[in-house]
């Protein structure tokens, strides 16, 4: 199996807050769902929200009723989730979807504790001859109706850790939440213009100039309101006439912005007044999350973990690297010894294995 396409090398603040970003927007919405399992609608709403949601009361009930029934879904006390984050490029017609990120989280289900561990994109599955930010295409051919399996069995393989459910969230997705949710307040520190930022509605393989192939993009200092649409470019530009902000620190710092910016969004309980935003996030669940962690299990793990939603800590990993540290569980090999490729290679297995385990057990 080869390798599909070249990847970018990111760094590990940009691995960092791109999977602290996706684990934050996938409770955000979960907390978001299994609102309906505290009765924040009055009776007089329900109907509202049910007609515009797409479905009944009396289907509302059975699903709220048949999750506080249910025990949640847990391999010896933890539930373990593999999120995939997508980042497709639109003008790249039938260019393969690699996992930009991808993110173990694990949650201890006697304590609430939230542990999640990192995997770099680049990290080499030597059974299957690839990155493992290719599994999820390579998924397609092989699981056409579930494609997220194959990274979940290879994952799940090579960590020696369960994975309970695997989520995939395409930054469209994320776009489409924070439009829902009216916009976020995003205090921009630095401003910045980017003159090279990629356009979306000019495909790649036609445009007969570089100059084409991009747009100008400009942010002030200072709070400004973002819709979906504009909050992607913020996160997503790369170049600045500013050097300062053209670096992967300064992308970071940007998405740390976003982060602080939709958890008060979300914490603004005004948003569950709003019926019509809340439906349109209902049945953006049902459409994008239900078959990967259903409304059901997602309301019956909140509802277990209940007891200690004052107390929930979240702790957050990273596998140790070589020769940075010298016990270091992957390294970066010569590019040679892989084609060409860089790629994340695992020094020893069982040392591999006992490192993801200690970062998402103990």
């Amino acid at each position: 199996m080869q390798e599909k396409t070249e990847v970018k090398v990111p760094t590990a603040s940009s691995i960092f807050f791109k999977a602290t970003l996706l684990s934050l927007l996938f409770v955000g919405v979960m907390l978001l769902v299994t609102a309906l399992g505290v009765a924040l609608f009055g009776y007089s709403k329900l109907n509202q929200f049910a007609k515009q949601a797409h479905t009944t009361p009396t289907e509302l009930k059975t699903v709220v009723t048949t999750a506080l029934q249910t025990t949640p879904k847990q391999t010896d006390g933890y539930k373990t989730i593999l999120l995939l984050g997508v980042d497709t490029v639109t003008n790249k017609p039938n260019s393969p979807e690699l996992t930009d990120t991808l993110l173990l989280l694990s949650i201890n289900m006697d304590t609430g504790k939230i542990s999640t561990l990192s995997l770099p994109r680049d990290l080499w599955a030597p059974a299957y001859q690839t990155r493992i930010n290719a599994l999820y295409e390579y998924g397609k051919e092989k699981y056409p109706q579930r494609p997220e399996q194959f990274p979940e069995e290879v994952i799940s393989e090579l960590t020696g850790i369960t994975i309970d459910h695997t989520i995939t969230l395409s930054l469209g997705t994320v776009a489409e939440i924070i439009d829902i949710l009216g916009g976020i307040d995003v205090d921009v520190v630095e401003g910045f213009v980017d003159t090279q930022f990629p356009r979306e509605d000019i495909d790649i393989h036609t445009a007969t100039s570089q100059t084409q192939l991009y747009e100008t993009i400009s942010f002030e200092k200072g709070l400004q309101h973002m819709d979906g649409a504009t909050t992607l470019k913020y996160i997503r530009s790369r170049k600045s006439t500013d050097l300062s902000q053209g670096t992967d620190v300064a992308r970071s710092q940007r998405q740390q912005q976003v982060i602080s910016a939709l958890i008060s969004r979300i914490q603004n309980f005004s948003i569950f007044k709003d019926v019509d935003a809340f439906a349109q996030l209902y049945v953006l669940y049902s459409d994008t999350f239900e078959k990967q962690f259903t409304k059901v299990e997602a309301i019956a793990t909140l509802n277990y973990l209940l007891p200690y939603l004052e107390t929930i800590d979240l702790n957050s990993n990273s596998l140790t690297i070589y020769p940075d540290d010298k016990n270091g569980v992957i390294t970066n090999p010569p590019v040679s010894k892989y084609k060409g490729q860089w790629v994340y290679e695992i020094r020893d297995l069982a040392n591999f294995q006992t490192e993801v385990k200690k970062s998402l057990r103990e």
